[in-house]
């Protein structure tokens, strides 16, 4: 049976744990690399701070090293297509430009969603409810009863 009354400052106060010395002043988040710029160490650190602290080993280098530069890429060829004017796309030139910069666009973005799809950053890779419904309706590989051969000599 609980006690009654106030709660002693002694039964209230908590106690401190110490780590091991083996994981007290170790990082266990991965560092960019030293061939990424500004911008990119910027991305890295918006991918590795919003996972686990061991999610990314050093194996992930390489891909979360092209992840961030797809992504600086395609946000430097939508800022071009956003100063795109209705004016330019009259000339022939204008409209030219305009085309390849959105085929960039989509190229940048099409690989920057692969190499998160590897890295599984992506929303669908982290919620256990897709998780779930994609197990859910993935057929069994296991052969049903009325399918299994039948051995008759």
């Amino acid at each position: 049976m609980a006690s009654r009354g106030r709660k002693s400052l002694a039964s209230l106060s908590t106690s401190v744990v110490e780590l091991p010395e083996s994981l007290a002043g170790r990082n266990t988040r991965l560092q960019p690399t030293a061939t990424l710029g500004p911008a990119e160490r910027a991305v890295w650190m918006d991918v590795v701070n919003d996972q686990p602290a061991n999610s990314f080993t050093q194996a992930h280098s390489h891909i979360m090293e092209m992840y961030c530069r797809h992504v600086v890429h395609s946000r430097i060829i939508s800022t071009q297509l956003a100063s795109v004017t209705p004016a330019s796309l009259k000339t022939m030139l204008g409209l030219e430009r305009y085309e390849v910069l959105l085929k960039l666009h989509e190229r940048e973005t099409r690989s920057a969603s692969a190499l998160a799809t590897r890295l599984r950053i992506t929303r669908q890779s982290i919620d256990q409810k897709t998780i779930a419904r994609t197990l859910r309706d993935k057929p069994s590989a296991r052969n049903k009863p009325w399918e299994t051969p039948n051995d008759e000599d």
